[in-house]
């Protein structure tokens, strides 16, 4: 029987799990503005130090993040808070909006009047969105209308072997009927990227992820001076019981499942092109949230995220489904987890978790609200490649 979830319907054919205003500052200098029409809206904004005396492929960078997480199927409308005199064109991003469909604006605060004048303005403008907004009612869609973003962070010794492992379950649950599944997090695969290259679909994306894997090894000792291996795992992860790089890549892979071929290697800002399971060649450093913005700018509805020790990280425009593997992490801190995945490691079949992880995942597609989104975890990191 075929699964469905509850959502909702976009002018451009697409389907969101959620209904976000969003709010966009243009140029740093117009964070504060925007900052401020969230708070008094109870919405969200991106901010960051960017969009004005850019190189042009740090802009270009910029832009298509800005453009994507505007395009994201579960943003309804747009606000765009410029200062008036930046770089990024909000013109030509209004524009490019407006064609999926979505409602759009732009609050200046040059033409304003003055900073408190656009806060104003862009209050009533976000108001108007919001009331549109709760105007629309969910429909059902088949779960091959899904695309899941799958990650992990804050690792431990049970990472591997129960949070990761579920997540592998799910995916193929996912894929049998129809619905696309995002790895990333490339930093994370050196030591098993034969594995990977192994369940590549093609000889070409095996050979592709092999490359993938050698020039940023390449990267790191030309760049930064040091070996991969030299930086991770991180001092979290040694604590936590994974002592090589290899040992962390192994758990790492292990979100694909055991049969679910990699259909091929797409960019962040790249939608998947047809179901399947994927793989975003994203290589900014290791940050998680640069692959959770990743996830989002190429069109995942949800970040399904395996944390052992414990991570708050969420997204401006994707619940993130929080889960561990470590039992003790669950109880420990009740507020952050979503999903108790370390009941495999009490004697449940991994079968069941995974099945069991995504009903989960549908109660969250249909409107349930993840402990990130509670928590008011709305991050978004504009990924600069090599650090750009």
């Amino acid at each position: 029987m075929t699964k469905i979830f509850q959502g909702y319907a976009r002018v451009n054919g697409s389907v969101g799990i959620r209904n976000y205003v969003l709010l966009m500052s243009m140029v740093h200098c117009s964070n504060t503005v925007a900052q401020q029409i969230a708070w008094r809206t109870g919405t969200h904004a991106i901010t960051h130090e960017y969009g004005c005396i850019e190189f042009a492929d740090s802009h270009a960078r910029t832009y298509l993040a800005l453009l994507s997480a505007a395009l994201n199927p579960n943003v309804y409308a747009v606000l765009l808070v410029g200062l008036g005199c930046e770089q990024t064109d909000h013109n030509a991003l209004m524009q490019e909006i407006a064609a999926s469909g979505r409602p759009v604006a732009f609050v200046g605060i040059q033409e304003s009047g003055g900073p408190k004048e656009a806060v104003e303005r862009g209050t009533s403008i976000v108001e108007t969105f919001q009331r549109e907004a709760a105007a629309q009612k969910r429909m059902p869609f088949p779960i091959s209308k899904l695309v899941l973003g799958v990650q992990c962070g804050g690792s431990d010794w049970t990472t591997a072997l129960s949070g990761n492992a579920a997540i592998g379950e799910m995916t193929e649950l996912l894929g049998s009927q129809g619905g696309s599944v995002i790895i990333s997090e490339v930093a994370g695969f050196p030591g098993s990227e034969h594995v990977l290259a192994s369940r590549a679909a093609t000889p070409a994306t095996g050979l592709q992820i092999i490359q993938m894997c050698d020039e940023l090894r390449s990267e790191y000792a030309a760049v930064h001076g040091q070996t991969m291996e030299e930086v991770n795992p991180t001092p979290g992860n040694k604590a936590g019981g994974i002592t090589t790089l290899v040992e962390k890549s192994m758990g790492n892979v292990k979100k694909m499942g055991v049969l679910s071929k990699i259909q091929g290697l797409i960019h962040a800002g790249e939608p998947v092109p047809y179901p399947g399971l994927w793989m975003l060649d994203l290589r900014a450093p290791g940050i998680d949230g640069n692959a959770t913005s990743g996830f989002a700018m190429s069109g995942a509805h949800i970040n399904v995220f395996s944390t052992g020790r414990g991570s708050p990280l969420g997204n401006i425009v994707m619940p993130v489904l929080k889960l561990t593997g470590n039992p003790q992490s669950f109880r420990e801190m009740p507020g952050l987890f979503d999903f108790n995945a370390g009941v495999a490691l009490e004697g449940v079949p991994l079968r069941e978790v995974g099945a069991a992880l995504l009903e989960r995942v549908l109660e969250i597609a249909d409107g349930e609200e993840t402990k990130s989104e509670r928590n008011g975890d709305f991050e978004f990191i504009i990924p600069r490649e090599n650090g750009r």
